[in-house]
């Protein structure tokens, strides 16, 4: 009996141990399916994570090409082609196949391009007549005078859409011409593509005398909030107020902005400036003012605009006309150089007051003292390098043109009727 018991407890004591040994087993395969269950869920995770932050990044980079594709369509409707690749190729982190592609339409596109051969155009305007009523009304100072020689802001508007379906686009003179070292002059090669032509725009007289403020023309030009250049302008009650479309400056500005193919690597145009008639509405002789006027200018600079002389006086007699002297012309150009160049800065453009081309020693005077371009009037020449100089004729887009010779300004420019301002009084 007792050796069955002993059996009996031997028995019970190894089933025992088996049980813990299945036990144990069974604790370690669980724990280890567990932690390799644990381990592989950590695993997809992490994997997901870097996964789904690879996808955000990927969304990033491709939101950055777009972007950059964007902009560098941008430029290249400005005429900014070196530029509009090098924007491309600016961050390598996003640089791919795709963008690739948008570089070599570029260099492809800027491969085609063919030198301009055809004419150069050049077209001026006086200050913008705003208020019609007031420009021709009976208290006018000058009715007719300006029914002659000024544009409206109307027509003004009106134009430049107009000009760009003709393929016109805003340059710089030195776009078209380069002078050496030595002062000679040649013909530069411009690129434009198939259709574009050039046109430099010029703008004399922008000093705004008194009798013209209360005529319905701006009094000034300022820098707004906005850091852009606006006119003062009195309303028909008189009173001062702030416009973007009262002079030629901020009306090509804004239109620029939106359409920027009709300006070439950022060209605008000239601002013709007669001393006496001071700086943009400022007297260049109070230090104030003409503090204030330089400031503006250069704002202007940075827009694009370029400042050129059209004389301290714009007088006739011994200064511009047929009856001009040597000691006329001087005179009026130091008075130019002592109460302007300081604002302005100096230039190597000269517009003819009444569009007077002078003749021998006269023209060879305004050559000596810098003025490589001679700007004058005439609707049917073009450009002609004379000597270290170049003769440039420009067309005046205004009242007496758009009657008198409506049927030119219609062939080259754009259709006169679809310009001209009905308010104006008959033409005599």
């Amino acid at each position: 009996m007792m050796v069955s018991g002993d059996l009996m407890s031997k028995k019970n004591q190894i089933r025992r141990q088996v049980s813990w040994v299945i036990i144990l087993i069974f604790l370690i395969i669980s724990t280890s399916v567990g932690g390799f269950l644990w381990v592989k869920y950590e695993i997809d995770r992490k994997n997901n994570n870097n996964n789904q932050q690879e996808i955000e990044k990927e969304k990033a980079r491709e939101a950055k090409r777009v972007e950059l594709i964007e902009k560098s369509a941008l430029l290249v409707k400005g005429y900014y082609y070196q530029e509009a690749i090098e924007l491309l190729k600016s961050n390598p982190e996003v640089y791919n196949d795709k963008l690739k592609n948008e570089v070599k339409k570029i260099e492809d596109f800027v491969a085609a391009l063919q030198p301009y051969t055809g004419r150069i155009e050049q077209v001026f305007f006086h200050s913008l007549i705003v208020y019609p009523e007031l420009a021709f009304g009976p208290k006018s100072s000058e009715p007719q005078g300006y029914n002659y020689w000024m544009t409206t802001q109307l027509e003004f508007e009106r134009m430049l859409p107009l000009l760009m379906e003709r393929g016109y686009v805003l340059v710089r003179i030195s776009d078209l011409y380069e002078v050496d070292a030595q002062g000679n002059v040649s013909a530069k090669t411009l690129y434009l593509p198939k259709g574009k032509r050039p046109l430099l725009i010029s703008v004399d007289n922008v000093g705004y005398p008194e009798s013209r403020k209360k005529d319905g023309f701006a009094s000034r030009l300022i820098i707004d909030n906005n850091n852009e250049i606006s006119a003062v302008i009195r309303n028909l009650e008189g009173k001062e107020v702030i416009s973007r479309t009262a002079e030629v400056f901020p009306i090509v500005d804004d239109f620029v902005k939106v359409h920027p193919e009709f300006s070439y690597r950022g060209a605008k145009g000239m601002l013709g400036i007669t001393g006496s008639w001071g700086v943009m509405g400022y007297d260049p002789k109070i230090p104030e003012e003409a503090l204030e006027a330089k400031r503006i200018a250069n704002r202007m600079k940075e827009l694009g605009w370029e400042f050129v002389s059209h004389s301290y006086t714009h007088a006739g007699g011994k200064y511009f006309s047929e009856n001009s002297t040597l000691e006329g012309i001087k005179e009026d150009t130091e008075l130019f150089k002592k109460w302007i160049v300081p604002i302005i800065g100096d230039s190597n453009v000269f517009i003819a007051p009444f569009g007077i081309t002078l003749k021998g020693e006269l023209y060879q005077y305004f050559i000596d003292e810098g003025y490589t371009f001679y700007l004058n009037v005439d609707r049917r020449s073009q450009p002609r390098i004379i000597g270290k100089s170049v003769l440039m004729p420009r067309i005046n887009l205004d009242g007496f043109v758009m009657n008198r010779d409506k049927a030119y300004i219609s062939e080259h420019f754009f259709d006169v009727d679809k310009v001209y301002d009905q308010r104006r009084p008959p033409f005599q």
